[in-house]
């Protein structure tokens, strides 16, 4: 049964559907027909609205998507408020051989219907999306279409996490599991002023019958809900756009059930989509030379010392392992020392990995490597950095010159 209920506080129902219209929308693209099969179905690409119409009655339309990896894949929105006759659409996600469903939904979203945080099971290879009107008894005059790529595998809950100053710090996708009656579970974000948020839930991620009816809430730095979803009934899907976030600071997402009742097999997926994209909380990272000589150069013979380090500066705590790498030229510097000690090291390679967990707001995490210029070069130390629960920084390097000497102009010597 789908309920179609969405609640809102502190904006009114037609000002926020009027701002979700447009939401995380770069550009559109119209559909190609005949596209009825999956051998002529159209591509999509994340972010871009595909604008279409079921017609005439019996009329599918299949969509093809770029596979990643398992541990990636898509949230997909389809919207039929636009359309004078059914709004019924069914949206179903296939696997890469164009027949066997994965997901599918009629209803589950405000707005129309959507697939929730399906990952591509087979990796990089494409998958489908079938849309058609529920029955194949009716037209659909016009819809609109997307789907955004995030990453599927899912970090655990971390409890207590029932409010949002003590909810999990939100990643890519979480899963958890409503395991008491009363139980909720909130994943806290940083959120920046006129962020367009994208929350999505799979009440029933194994398929396996979920006892709930899940509830999918956004709340506000000052513990206001800003909006809630419960159209989907029991083991449903729900989802939540929110156009404009009026300030910075820690928002979260919330689950819960409607009726307040939980158990074991009350589990879910939940995940968040940040313009369009991959969320992150904010931090800083690269590497510092600290000793160069005057002119920002060395001499074959000198002891270069590069301070690596991260700075979190997002409001929140960033969980999991820290992980600091660094790449040079073993032909151009001999490792002298690394402090504290590396984990792991070899010819222009060391890595400090294991040695420090989470990073508190404004938490700088900094390891100091010691090495010897060997020949006359121009190089750079090449600083990797990982963060247990988000991607890896690229492109971090600190820039060096080292001569084999220096001389003097002819006025400047001593006879």
């Amino acid at each position: 049964m789908n309920k179609r209920t969405v609640f809102t506080a502190g904006l009114s129902m037609i000002i926020s559907l009027a701002m979700v219209t447009g939401f995380l929308v770069a550009a559109s693209s119209a559909e190609i027909e005949p596209n009825n099969t999956p051998a002529s179905a159209n591509p999509l690409s994340t972010g871009i609205t595909m604008t279409a119409a079921i017609s005439p009655i019996g009329d599918t339309d299949y969509y093809s998507v770029t596979g990643v990896n398992p541990t990636w894949g898509f949230i997909a929105l389809l919207d039929t408020t636009g359309s004078s006759s059914s709004n019924n659409g069914t949206i179903t996600a296939l696997r890469s051989d164009g027949i066997n469903p994965l997901q599918s939904d009629t209803g589950s979203w405000e707005r129309g219907s959507g697939i929730a945080l399906q990952n591509y099971v087979n990796g990089s290879d494409t998958h489908y999306l079938r849309v058609d009107e529920e029955g194949n008894d009716a037209t659909i005059s016009g819809y609109e279409l997307r789907y955004y790529n995030t990453v599927t595998d899912a970090q655990p809950e971390i409890e207590p996490n029932d409010t949002r100053s003590s909810g999990t710090p939100s990643s890519f996708t979480h899963s958890g599991v409503i395991n008491s009656n009363g139980d909720i579970d909130c994943f806290a974000f940083q959120g920046r002023t006129g962020d367009k948020i994208l929350l999505a839930l799979n009440g029933d991620p194994e398929d396996d019958g979920s006892t709930i009816d899940p509830v999918l809430e956004l709340v506000g730095p000052t513990d206001v809900p800003l909006k809630a979803a419960d159209a989907s009934g029991t083991g449903g899907k729900e989802f939540i756009e929110y156009a404009k976030l009026s300030s910075d600071g820690v928002y979260a997402y919330c689950v819960h059930s409607e009726t307040n009742l939980g158990g074991p097999s009350a589990t879910y997926k939940v995940g968040l989509v940040r313009n369009g994209g991959l969320y992150f909380p904010t931090y800083i990272h690269g590497p510092t030379w600290i000793n160069p000589r005057p002119g920002n150069i060395a001499l074959v013979g000198d002891l270069l010392s590069f301070r690596l380090a991260i700075t979190n500066t997002s409001p929140l705590a960033i969980p999991g392992n820290i992980r600091i790498t660094t790449h040079y030229s073993s032909t151009c510097l001999d490792l002298v020392s690394a402090v504290p000690p590396a984990t792991t090291t070899s010819p222009g390679y060391v890595s400090w990995d294991g040695q420090k967990t989470g990073l508190a707001p404004d938490e700088v995490y900094s390891v100091v490597l010691n090495v010897r210029a060997l020949s006359a070069c121009n190089q750079s130390v090449y600083q990797d950095t990982g963060v247990a629960y988000y991607f890896t920084g690229h492109g971090d390097e600190a820039y060096f010159t080292i001569l084999g000497s220096i001389y003097l102009p002819l006025v400047s010597r001593v006879p």
